[in-house]
């Protein structure tokens, strides 16, 4: 309690502006929930503003709710764009029109000048730019909420990028994640609980906004993805100096290269542009299905495309992670996919989630033939992906299958590489490409591994648990004779029985209290000591008010919410 006293303490700036902007659009309108609007109605008579979110917005005409809370994201800063950035790809803790809304967030953020970039090269370095590279050009390559991006040169002349993180942003996201934590509970109870798990959103992003924050990590995903991609001959990706960078700088090779906006027109549908197209996919598809990893953002800015039919990949600060269960159980989709077979996307749809309900498996089979049926309609050259991924999304939402969070990652990552890929090559199909790689990958894991070092740790693992068994089973069954033998059972379906014994439980107390009030306020009337109030001892007579207010708002709480019977 006094941790979380004194943090509120240290967090009070950041509070106050949060409220300021909450107060700005209008908290009531955007959180819709009786409790809300009731803390928030003096405000509203206290600030007129807070009740007209249009002003706030410089818009005329009226906007959905999801709408107003992407607006209030951008307001709100680095932060909270990043949450609604994840929220984005993530239909399964918020739903599809707010994921689709945060989809459309954008970085506007303030640009930082020179004295910051030197404050944080002195911070991490000890030096300012100038005594580090040969040359560095202040004037920023590109701006987002994380970091800013420099040019510089190397003392040997290598010509290099410098990402520099925005100063204070580690301090200032910590400050946001602990006033979510002190919120979330409050929240919960709101409207906004109803259609999301706030708890499970913040535990999330938490993990991601952190991964993010250590520019180390990306560092360390770029080296993999350059050591996976290295011996494709049409896909590059930047080299890392490490002598140069640091949790907060990171130092990358200059890479020369067009982005899709500039080569669309010219390219598209060319032989130029074909090879582009593939080119990408195999650059997501091939580190995915080798090493379960994946660009988890190749949206346009995060792609460039050379002369010379290369394509460059570039920030890898978002990288999925896939298991061996989930790679195995995506090739076995893919080729399922390709080959139109429904039953076989049934039962790897139910393996890769979780069922979190009986399923009818007759509805599910239909439900996924119908959107096959739509995603490879007559007049489509393949299978539109995009289409079926979401699809496939909303279908499992709806027959109680929750998907892990890998899954929508990766589909976000497939939809915005074949979208991209789309624009240079309208007839590319992207489960054609992947049917290969998926097949090469299948066919490695049906060949067995003689490798030396292997073969022997995996035996001598095997030897050890076989050698161990006995003495195991003696054991468990010594417990068994003994009566020491202990069986764990696990209630479900309780949690409404918690909540009305919660209730009650906090009724009685509150009726004894009121109880116990009018006994003691009448024994102290019945003294008749103490200073007078309407010829009636004060103490004796606050206490009455006291216990009948607090009667009066019980009895009103339970007419409010039809629990008096």
């Amino acid at each position: 309690m006094i941790r979380q006293i004194y943090r509120k303490y240290q967090n009070r700036e950041r509070y106050k502006e949060i409220i300021r902007i909450l107060a700005r659009h209008g908290f009531h309108y955007l959180l819709q929930g009786r409790r809300f609007d009731q803390y928030f109605y003096w405000i509203t008579k206290v600030l007129p503003a807070a009740a007209k979110p249009l002003e706030a917005t410089g818009l005329s005409t009226p906007v959905s709710l999801p709408a107003r809370v992407r607006l209030l994201f951008e307001d709100l800063g680095p932060t909270f764009i990043k949450l609604g950035q994840l929220l984005s790809t993530r239909p399964d803790l918020v739903p599809q029109e707010y994921a689709s809304e945060f989809g459309k967030l954008q970085d506007h953020v303030e640009k930082f000048g020179p004295t910051e970039v030197k404050e944080q090269f002195l911070d991490e370095f000890g030096v300012v730019p100038e005594e580090l590279f040969a040359r560095f050009d202040y004037i920023p390559l590109a701006s987002a909420s994380i970091a800013q991006a420099y040019q510089a040169c190397l003392p040997n002349g290598q010509k290099v990028v410098v990402k520099v993180q925005r100063p204070g942003l580690k301090h200032l996201i910590e400050k946001d994640l602990a006033i979510m934590r002190d919120w979330a509970d409050t929240v919960e109870r709101s409207i906004v609980g109803k259609v999301c798990n706030v708890h499970e959103v913040i535990e999330v992003f938490s993990r991601q906004i952190r991964r993010e924050l250590d520019f180390t990590v990306e560092g360390l995903n770029t080296e993999a993805f350059r050591a996976l991609l290295a011996h494709h001959p049409r896909v590059e990706v930047p080299k890392i100096y490490w002598d140069y960078s640091s949790k907060e700088i990171l130092t990358m090779d200059f890479m020369e290269g067009k982005k899709a906006d500039m080569i669309e027109k010219s390219c598209r549908g060319t032989p130029l542009g074909r090879a582009y197209a593939r080119s990408l996919l195999e650059a997501i598809l091939i580190p995915m299905f080798n090493r379960g990893i994946f660009h988890g953002d190749p949206h346009p800015g995060n792609v460039l495309f050379q002369d010379d039919g290369s394509v460059v990949l570039l920030d890898f600060g978002i990288v999925g992670r896939l298991d061996d269960d989930f790679r195995y159980y995506s090739a076995q989709l893919m080729l399922a996919l390709s080959e139109k077979n429904v039953a076989e996307t049934v039962e790897i749809t139910t393996k890769i989630g979780i069922v979190t309900r009986e399923i009818n498996y007759q509805y599910l089979y239909e439900d996924l033939a119908h959107l096959m049926d739509r995603a490879t309609g007559i007049h489509l050259p393949g299978i539109d992906f995009s289409q079926l991924i979401r699809g496939m999304i909303e279908i499992s939402l709806n027959h109680g299958i929750k998907m892990p969070g890998s899954f929508f990652t990766l589909g976000k990552a497939l939809i915005a590489a074949e979208g991209l890929a789309k624009r240079l090559d309208p007839e590319i199909n992207l489960v054609e490409v992947a049917r290969p790689i998926a097949l090469a990958y299948l066919r490695g894991q049906l060949q067995p591994c003689f490798n030396s070092d292997t073969f022997y740790q995996r035996t001598s693992a095997t030897l050890k648990t076989l050698s161990e068994l006995p003495r195991d089973i003696a054991k468990t069954i010594q417990n068994l004779a003994n009566g020491d033998l202990t069986t764990i059972f696990v209630h479900r379906g309780l949690e409404s029985l918690y909540d009305m014994l919660d209730i009650f439980s906090t009724r009685l107390a509150v009726s004894l209290l009121v109880v116990a009030m009018m006994i003691g306020s009448a024994l102290v009337i019945h003294a008749g000591k103490g200073p007078f109030l309407f010829n009636y001892p004060a103490i004796g007579l606050l206490g009455f008010l006291t216990s009948a207010m607090m009667g009066i708002w019980m009895i009103f709480g339970m007419l409010r919410h039809g629990k008096l019977k």
